[in-house]
C-alpha cells in the first residue's frame, strides 16, 4: 500500500472549502487506486498539514488488515513512527489475524512549536463527548489543565457524506451546543469510510485512528486533542478507541489524550445532566436517518433509562417521551459484550437508587438475550461476520449480504451485530 502523494486543493463540491487529498494505491491488483480526503472551511485551510502524519495514522489499521506494507511518500514525525510500531503489536495481541507490516517513510524530528496551539476535543454530541468537555473544563477552571478551545466534529464518521440533510440537522444541534459551551465548532469532513478503510473494523480496530487522523490533518492548529473514552476502566477490553492505543497517535507537536476512563456511562450521564446545554443537544442514536434520537433503538433506550434514573429525562428535549416503557426495556436484545456491559451498569445503578422495576426489566432483557443466544442463530451470524473480517478478498462478494443481515437483525432486535 502506498500513499503516492498528497496535495491541498479547493473543494470540487463545496464553495468556501479546502481539501487535503491523498492518492493511495494497493499492492493487490484488484484494488483500484483511491483518493482519500479531509475537507475544512477555508478559514482553517492554513492549518492543513503537508506532512505524512494523518495518512500514516488513518492507513495503518487498513495496512495491518490487508497485510500490506505501508509506504508513505511524505515526511513522518519520528515519535509517531515509533508509536505506530508499538500500536501494531498491541493490535496483533488483541486480534491475532492481523499482521505487523513494514512501514516506510522519511522520518523527521519535528521542530517545537513557535507559538502556543489550541486544545481540541473530538465531539459527536453524545454522552461521552459532552462529559469530556464539561468535566475537563471544570478542571481548567481549577487551574489543573488548559481549557478546551475547539470541538471537532467529523462528517463522514457516523453521519454518511451522502446524507446531507441529516448532517445539516446534526450541525445545527452541534452549533447550539458549541455556543452554549463557549467553544468553537470545527467541522472536518472526510470520505475515509467510503474507501477500502471501511474494511479496517471501525468499532474494534480503527475508531481512534480515524478520529486522530482528522485532528492531524489540522496538526498546525492543535497541540492537544482529547478522545472520549467508550468504557470505564473496570470494563476495558480490546476496542478501536482505548487508553493504550489512542495516545500512540501522538506526534512531538500534537498529544492525544484518552479521557474519562475513571467514569462509567451512568456517572457520565449524571454529570452532564447538570448542564442544560447538554440536555438540549445530546445525540446518541446510530439508527436514525433524521439526525435526531429515534427513541426506540437500544442505545436510545439505554440513554433514556439512565436519564430517568438520574432524574433528568423530563428535562432532556432531544427525547420526546418523558418516561420509559419497561416492557420495551425487557425486550431489548444484547447483541454484544458492550451491550451487556452497559445494561449491567444500569442495573447496578437502578438497584442502588431503589428502582427495582428497572433492574427487573433489565434482568428480563438479559434472559431474553440468553434465550436467543442458545438458539445459536445470531451468535453464528456474529461468528461468521468476524470470520469475514479475516478474509479481505471475500469482502466485495459478501458486502450486499452483510448489509441485509445487519438490516434484518436491527429491525428484529433493535440492535446491530
Amino acid at each position: 500500500m502506498n500513499l503516492e502523494y498528497s496535495e491541498i486543493v479547493k473543494s470540487p463540491n463545496a464553495e468556501g472549502n479546502t481539501r487535503l487529498v491523498g492518492e493511495v494505491t494497493y499492492d493487490r491488483l484488484f484494488l483500484k487506486p483511491e483518493r482519500m480526503w479531509f475537507e475544512v472551511s477555508d478559514e482553517y485551510a492554513e492549518f492543513l498539514t503537508d506532512s505524512g502524519n494523518p495518512w500514516l495514522t488513518c492507513l495503518i489499521p487498513l495496512a495491518v488488515t490487508l497485510g500490506e506494507p505501508l509506504r508513505i511518500g511524505m515526511p513522518v514525525d519520528r515519535k509517531l513512527f515509533e508509536n505506530v510500531q508499538e500500536l501494531m503489536h498491541i493490535w496483533k495481541g488483541w486480534y491475532p489475524y492481523l499482521r505487523i507490516v513494514p512501514v516506510e517513510a522519511e522520518i523527521v524530528d519535528s521542530e517545537p512549536r513557535s507559538a502556543p496551539a489550541r486544545t481540541a476535543s473530538l465531539f459527536s454530541g453524545g454522552v461521552d463527548s459532552f462529559h469530556t468537555v464539561l468535566h475537563h473544563d471544570a478542571g481548567a477552571v481549577s487551574g489543573s489543565q488548559t481549557a478546551i478551545d475547539d470541538l471537532v466534529f467529523i462528517w463522514g464518521f457516523d453521519v454518511p457524506l451522502c446524507n446531507r440533510n441529516t448532517f445539516q440537522r446534526v450541525l445545527d444541534s452541534l452549533q447550539i451546543a458549541a455556543a452554549g459551551l463557549g467553544k468553537e465548532l470545527v467541522v472536518v469532513s472526510s470520505n475515509i469510510r467510503d474507501t477500502q478503510f471501511q474494511h479496517a473494523n471501525l468499532a474494534n480496530l480503527s475508531h481512534g485512528s480515524f478520529l486522530a487522523s482528522a485532528v492531524l490533518a489540522l496538526e498546525a492548529r492543535y497541540s492537544t486533542a482529547l478522545i472520549s473514552s467508550s468504557y470505564a476502566q473496570k470494563n476495558l477490553h480490546p476496542w478501536g478507541s482505548h487508553p493504550r492505543t489512542d495516545p500512540l497517535h501522538s506526534t512531538k507537536r500534537t498529544t492525544f489524550i484518552h479521557y474519562g476512563t475513571q467514569y462509567d456511562r451512568i456517572e457520565k450521564t449524571e454529570y452532564i445532566s447538570r448542564s442544560e446545554t447538554a440536555l438540549r443537544s445530546i445525540r446518541v442514536c446510530w439508527r436514525s436517518d433524521s439526525g435526531e434520537n429515534c427513541g426506540a433503538c437500544n442505545k436510545c433506550y439505554r440513554t433514556k433509562v439512565t436519564l430517568e434514573l438520574v432524574g433528568a429525562l423530563d428535562r432532556c428535549t432531544t427525547f420526546s417521551e418523558k418516561s420509559t416503557d419497561l416492557k420495551k426495556v425487557a425486550e431489548m436484545y444484547s447483541s454484544s459484550e458492550r451491550d451487556t456491559i452497559y445494561l449491567h451498569d444500569i442495573q447496578t445503578a437502578a438497584l442502588r437508587l431503589g428502582r427495582e422495576d428497572i433492574a427487573d426489566a433489565i434482568d428480563r432483557s438479559l434472559q431474553f438475550s440468553a434465550r436467543l443466544d442458545r438458539r445459536q442463530l445470531l451468535p453464528k451470524i456474529r461468528k461468521f461476520n468476524k470470520f469475514l473480517q479475516t478474509k479481505p478478498t471475500l469482502w466485495r462478494l459478501i458486502r450486499p449480504f452483510k448489509k441485509t443481515l445487519k438490516f434484518v437483525i436491527s429491525k428484529i432486535t433493535g440492535s446491530s451485530f
